[in-house]
């Protein structure tokens, strides 16, 4: 169980966490008791639960599947190396996969690549918005 603690902002408010908050108002849990003494003290206390900051700036690959980095790859245009030779992304993706199965995490070593390869890969968001919105109006028509 997580250390039950209850912080003292000032005379009127205390900062708990969100499961203690939660626990506190059910009657005879440990969390309850814990509140209950804490009010004998501070009877006008009121709980305040501590909030979490969030970097908006952050970059998430929540959405970056081996199937999604597939599909990107697939409507991607056709580049050709030094030498002249078309670049067929598909089978370096396989060969990569295959590559990265002897790693810790092949999925990280696989998105390393990816990211590398496609610089523009912030696209893919655009990309995947676009795609899940056809897919809905699909599912709308076929409804309809």
């Amino acid at each position: 169980m997580a250390k039950m603690v209850i912080k003292m902002i000032s005379e009127t408010e205390a900062q708990v966490t969100k499961a203690f908050a939660k626990n506190a108002v059910i009657f005879g849990t440990e969390e309850y008791k814990i509140w209950r003494e804490y009010r004998k003290d501070f009877p006008d206390a009121k709980m305040v639960t501590k909030t979490i900051k969030k970097n908006p700036e952050k970059k998430t690959y929540r959405n970056l599947t081996y199937k999604n980095m597939e599909l990107f790859i697939s409507v991607q245009p056709k580049k050709e190396d030094e030498n002249g030779n078309v670049i067929d992304y598909k089978k370096e993706f396989e060969r990569q996969k295959l590559m990265a199965k002897v790693q810790s995490n092949p999925y990280k070593a696989v998105l390393a690549w990816f990211l590398a390869t496609f610089e523009n890969y912030s696209t893919y968001k655009t990309f995947f918005k676009e795609l899940e919105e056809k897919e809905k109006a699909a599912k709308e028509e076929f409804v309809a």
